[in-house]
């Protein structure tokens, strides 16, 4: 009786802290079948939605360096976006921005990187894995442009 309390106790403990740990945030993937101006067209106006201000909504077109020579894709840039959630150590509030890559043949892919961090005495702090809560609010834009993609049949 008194092993299987302790087993108990030991697997209720592992629940608990893997439950409340951090989680990395990878870029998310999306595969269109449609035109890469008709995804730009449909995710604007649904990014605004969420409040975030894209920097760059008239002027998306960028060619960039890969390994296999120049790629020309459609990108969309956020402003840093407030959270609301802060972080316990040093109280600072964390700030979100989206960086999305969209290719431009068919079937295409879209590629939404999220970064987040906070100002601290004047400097970027960035991270790259987030507690449950701030994870909630950084996985918001990446799975609602996936969901929007199904939806739409883009």
């Amino acid at each position: 009786m008194l092993s299987k309390k302790i087993l108990f106790t030991i697997s209720l403990s592992l629940l608990l802290v893997a439950c409340s740990g951090t989680k990395v945030v990878f870029p998310k993937q999306i595969e269109y079948n449609t035109y890469s101006q008709k995804v730009v067209d449909a995710f604007i106006p649904f990014i605004q939605s969420k409040g975030y201000v894209i920097l760059n909504p008239t002027d998306t077109r960028m060619t960039t360096s890969t390994a296999n020579g120049f790629l020309t894709v459609e990108y969309l840039e956020t402003d840093w976006f407030n959270s609301g959630i802060y972080d316990e150590a040093s109280g600072n509030e964390f700030v979100i921005k989206h960086k999305i890559w969209i290719t431009l043949e068919r079937p295409g892919t879209v590629t939404v990187e999220s970064i987040f961090g906070y100002m601290n005495d004047g400097e970027m702090k960035i991270f790259t894995s987030a507690p449950q809560k701030l994870y909630e609010v950084v996985s918001i834009v990446p799975e609602s442009l996936n969901n929007l993609v199904s939806s739409k049949s883009l």
